[in-house]
């Protein structure tokens, strides 16, 4: 009995790396990626070009899609149900801890996202201030492209 206890407690854990790895990352993509590229889509394409960073995004949904349904398959086949109840309650735990940090107003998201989708920025500025994360050089840098985005982004 202490060992099925033991086993639980470490896959209960495993399932909380799991949420953190994997299915962080494709929340990620749903709640920061897509909508930022939206936002700033709507820049206009001297500010950003959507359109690539729309396949990048996307490509990572598919690719964290499979894994996160493949380890999930694993577990569910070949583990005992106990264990399969504790990966799965580790997930939910670590959804439910990290449930205010997702999102694109969360200071963390929202420098992820500039420096992964720099690269899709055409004005050599602004580009350098979204791969340093630097909100005022941003917002200086948005300004001179004449243009109204706003960048709203909590502590």
């Amino acid at each position: 009995m202490e060992m099925k206890i033991m086993y639980g407690a470490l896959i209960f854990v495993a399932g909380w790396f799991y949420f953190y790895i994997c299915l962080r990352q494709l929340i990620f993509d749903f709640t920061v990626g897509y909508p930022l590229i939206s936002r700033f889509g709507k820049a206009g394409e001297e500010v950003f070009v959507p359109k690539g960073a729309r396949r990048l995004n996307t490509i990572s949904v598919l690719i964290w899609l499979v894994i996160c349904a493949g380890i999930g398959f694993v577990v569910a086949y070949f583990a005992a149900l106990y264990l399969v109840i504790c990966f799965f309650g580790g997930a939910v735990v670590g959804v439910i801890v990290y449930a205010k940090k997702l999102g694109p107003r969360t200071k963390t998201n929202f420098e992820a996202f500039c420096r992964t989708y720099c690269r899709f920025v055409p004005d050599d500025d602004l580009r350098q201030a979204m791969a340093q994360a630097d909100l005022p050089k941003m917002r200086a840098a948005l300004r001179a492209l004449g243009s109204d985005l706003k960048l709203d982004v909590e502590k």
